[in-house]
């Protein structure tokens, strides 16, 4: 008899993308950098108050390939989408041998086929699983590097206002009282730096638990997947028709 495949399972397997809303962190951070003027007193300001340089310091913590992550994500996607059109290949054809196909022999065969199929649809749903924790993680840089980047380009900001502030401090030094309130405000706005740094650090270790959470998590799907593979049916012997 002739077997119909419902449905083209290849026709999945496609170059994996990123979604077109996604661009690596790294963007966001290089964007908020151009709001920061490079002076000498700006970059000054900053190492007096942090220590080091901001900008750099953020973006080695999201240094990465993290548009490779969605990529990776779309592939599991798409091989799950495979997998489910294999199945479901198989079951149509299960049941149009059963229809034509009876004895001892059809039903064992019946039970095998419908067990291959049901343990394929399982290995998809791991396989989706494993897409949605590839962009969770993925998104999740990606969005502390937009909230990083505007923590930044507010950084920025006050280092400019300090500098200006300490440049009109040094200028009115001769008034005593004119260095004090230019020297106070600069304090006060390197203060402020030192605080958005820790707001940027707080959300950097928000981003370093949901990607430690994820990699928890594709540890256990990747074991599920491998036990699923060890319990793939397998015929005890080849069939011999005693017919034919």
């Amino acid at each position: 008899m002739n077997f119909t495949d419902t449905s083209e399972p290849t026709s999945n397997l496609t170059a994996p993308q990123a979604p077109g809303q996604f661009s690596s962190p790294l963007t966001m951070l290089n964007q908020a950098s151009d709001l920061i003027s490079p002076t000498y007193w700006v970059m000054e300001i900053c190492n007096m108050a942090l220590g080091f340089n901001p900008m750099n310091e953020a973006k080695e913590w999201f240094a990465g390939d993290w548009e490779a992550y969605m990529k990776c994500g779309d592939a599991w996607g798409k091989l799950a989408a495979c997998c489910d059109g294999i199945a479901a290949n198989i079951s149509a054809g299960n049941q149009s041998l059963d229809g034509a196909w009876h004895g001892n022999a059809a039903d064992s065969a019946y039970v095998y086929f419908d067990e291959l199929a049901r343990n394929i649809r399982e290995i998809k749903s791991s396989l989706e699983d494993m897409k949605g924790q590839y962009e969770s993680a993925a998104h999740g840089i990606w969005m502390t590097g937009e909230l990083v980047g505007a923590i930044i380009g507010r950084i920025g900001d006050q280092a400019a206002t300090a500098a200006i502030a300490a440049a009109a401090g040094s200028l009115m030094s001769w008034t005593g009282a004119g260095a004090m309130a230019g020297y106070g405000v600069a304090a006060m706005q390197i203060l402020e730096i030192i605080n958005l740094w820790g707001e940027a650090t707080k959300q950097i270790n928000n981003a370093q638990m949901i990607v430690n959470g994820v990699y928890g998590q594709l540890e256990n799907i990747g074991m599920e997947v491998a036990a699923q593979l060890e319990g793939f049916p397998l015929p005890a012997d080849s069939y011999d028709s005693p017919v034919v």
